[in-house]
């Protein structure tokens, strides 16, 4: 079975590399430009992703709001996030989010795609 990935991300750059440096590794990629774009997707959607790769500084609601609404949601809270971000919010204030992983951007693909698939298999 394929793996899904939902990519959150305003920057049309970064969202497009990712999913194609994913979809070249097999996997099956949606975009959403913002957490109120993602959670109107997710609440739509027949089936959900097997992760959420999570940017945090976006327009109309960030990463942070998203992630608050994903977990207060029993339907979604259980879907994997990890955070790509350039934030300089501190570890403490990332640990927080209660993400499977966190890196800062720029991320090497390789470590990504690794992590995505030990959350996936």
């Amino acid at each position: 079975m394929v793996a899904g990935i939902l990519i959150v991300d305003d920057d049309a750059d970064t969202g497009e590399a990712m999913s194609e440096l994913l979809a070249y590794q097999g996997f099956e990629v949606a975009l959403a430009t913002d957490g109120q774009r993602a959670l109107e997707a997710l609440r739509g959607a027949d089936t959900l992703p097997d992760v959420i790769l999570l940017d945090l500084m976006m327009p109309v609601m960030n990463g942070w709001q998203f992630r608050k609404a994903q977990l207060d949601d029993p339907q979604l809270a259980a879907v994997p996030v990890i955070v790509v971000t350039a934030s300089w919010a501190s570890d403490s204030q990332l640990s927080q989010l209660k993400a499977a992983a966190l890196f800062r951007k720029p991320v090497d693909a390789g470590t990504l795609v690794r992590k995505i698939n030990s959350i996936c298999h």
